[in-house]
């Protein structure tokens, strides 16, 4: 196919409620050949991307993509940055043919509460109409007008733990190069007034999966070419935000009929999709202190994810460990650079107190003195990821020091990301499977490595910025009606538009 296909992509993920905005040093940035000749080691997103246009005889011409693990507001200077750069590269390729753009969908700057949808628009007033747009998006992104009257499509992750993100930026560049070889696709949206906890559902299990499902076959027996079943990201304080249903056929009516039909059922599992109740962080100690069996008890914080953009300093787990630090094995995080900092300065087996926490966000939660921590390791923060979620890639979170206090360890870092990695303690000399609990800052990606290997997996209340109880988070511009901040009929879902 003789066509010319720029490749481009800001990743990242924003919380609302995280004080803290993300900078350009919070991201990897790769341009140009880079991306094509490190493989996988780019981003397996950008990799399913590469493969795909290869195999349709296109050598894409690449700027830079940009991603970041999950965070506060972008600072808009970063926006600032990629775009300029994206523009100047795409007027010295000259007359592009087609655009696949490596997105989030959620993310939020100081200036924008519509980052992706700013990009999409900026890049189609240089590329113009006849030019084809295709957007890869995670499956909590926030998928507004403003994209799909930009993007020609978007496809999103369709698995939660998120374990299809090669696939995702296979599926953006095939229906591109689908259109690009003549195929007339049209992309149907509908939204729906909903809002669900991340740690409430799963693509895995339960009613969500037999939507997917449902939706799996129709592709599957040809009815339709591609689709996406979004579950907004509920830390977006924003005026415009929704859950989404896109649906990509050959014709604009069966896209339209299928994207109403399957958002009828995700509205019937507005419910379900809020999750079951959550435990007490004593309530899973207790748990804990009864369990006999050699796997371990995992307690969900995620209302301090990382991955969800929280803040990460939470140390309100490790306070309600230690009363029983002499009496029950347990492994549990916090972010704190200047706790890494002192335990380099005093050295592998100092005994010290140390002020654990509340160093990002104090409002969301407290500092937490831990006496007499024996200083076990010292790290530089990097590890390879274990999986199955980008298997191999290579992370790094700063400094790190792993702190012991009785049977009790707790894993120190800088930037703590990719927490519910099994390797985030692993890595760093703490075996999650030797203990009796292991506290896990994540909402559900780790059940994909963790659920074989665990006792019990407990979803917990907690506190942070990714709070499992929406209505008690700060919301100041969300739109009504909003479930579950207010009840809504199936008459509220929208009409089934496409846009382009």
């Amino acid at each position: 196919m003789d066509k010319k296909v720029f490749l481009c992509g800001l990743h990242q993920e924003s919380n609302s409620f995280n004080p803290l905005l993300s900078e350009y040093e919070d991201f990897g940035h790769l341009k140009g050949d880079e991306l094509i000749n490190r493989g996988r080691a780019a981003g397996v997103i950008v990799f399913g991307m590469i493969e795909v246009l290869k195999s349709y005889g296109i050598t894409p011409v690449c700027g830079s993509v940009l991603r970041a693990g999950s965070g506060g507001p972008l600072n808009s200077k970063v926006y600032e940055f990629f775009i300029n750069d994206t523009i100047a590269e795409i007027r010295k390729a000259g007359k592009i043919d087609g655009v696949v753009v490596d997105l989030h969908g959620a993310t939020v700057s100081d200036k924008s509460d519509d980052v992706c949808g700013d990009i999409l628009e900026a890049i189609r007033n240089e590329v113009g109409e006849d030019a084809i747009i295709s957007a890869s998006c995670d499956l909590h992104g926030n998928i507004t007008e403003k994209m799909v009257k930009n993007a020609d499509y978007v496809s999103g992750y369709q698995s939660y733990p998120h374990i299809d993100l090669g696939e995702t930026g296979s599926r953006a560049a095939k229906v591109l190069c689908e259109r690009l070889d003549g195929r007339n696709l049209k992309m149907a949206r509908v939204a729906l007034p909903i809002m669900a906890p991340a740690h409430g559902y799963t693509t895995a299990s339960g009613n969500l999966k037999v939507l997917m499902d449902k939706a799996f076959k129709l592709k599957e027996d040809g009815t339709i070419f591609d689709f996406s079943i979004f579950q907004v990201q509920p830390w977006l304080d924003c005026k415009k935000v929704a859950s989404t249903v896109l649906v990509i056929a050959d014709n604009e009516e069966k896209a339209k009929q299928v994207a109403t039909d399957l958002a009828k059922d995700e509205f019937r599992l507005k419910e379900e999709l809020q999750g079951e109740k959550l435990f007490t962080i004593d309530e899973v100690i207790q748990k804990a202190l009864k369990n006999e069996s050699d796997k371990p008890i995992v307690l969900v914080d995620s209302a301090d994810s990382s991955n969800a953009g929280a803040s990460g300093d939470s140390a309100a787990v490790i306070e309600a460990l230690l009363p029983y630090k002499d009496v029950l094995k347990a492994a549990a995080d916090v972010k704190d650079a200047a706790a890494v900092e002192r335990a380099f300065e005093l050295g592998v087996g100092a005994v010290a107190d140390f002020t654990l926490g509340a160093t990002i966000a104090p409002k969301l939660s407290k500092p937490v003195l831990v006496k007499g921590a024996k200083v076990r390791s010292l790290h530089d923060g990097t590890f390879e990821r274990f999986g199955p979620q980008e298997k191999g890639i290579f992370m790094n979170i700063g400094k790190v020091a792993v702190l012991e206090v009785g049977k009790l360890l707790i894993h120190v870092s800088a930037k703590a990301t990719a927490n519910g990695d099994m390797n985030f303690y692993r890595g760093f000399g703490i075996d999650p499977l030797a203990q009796q609990l292991v506290n896990i800052k994540a909402c559900t990606s780790f059940r994909a490595g963790y659920q074989p290997v665990s006792a019990e997996i407990c979803n917990t209340s907690t506190p942070g910025a990714a709070g499992t109880v929406l209505e008690d988070l700060p919301f100041e511009k969300l739109p009504e009606p909003m479930y579950p901040f207010s009840d809504i009929t199936e008459e509220m879902i929208s009409e089934a538009k496409c846009f382009r």
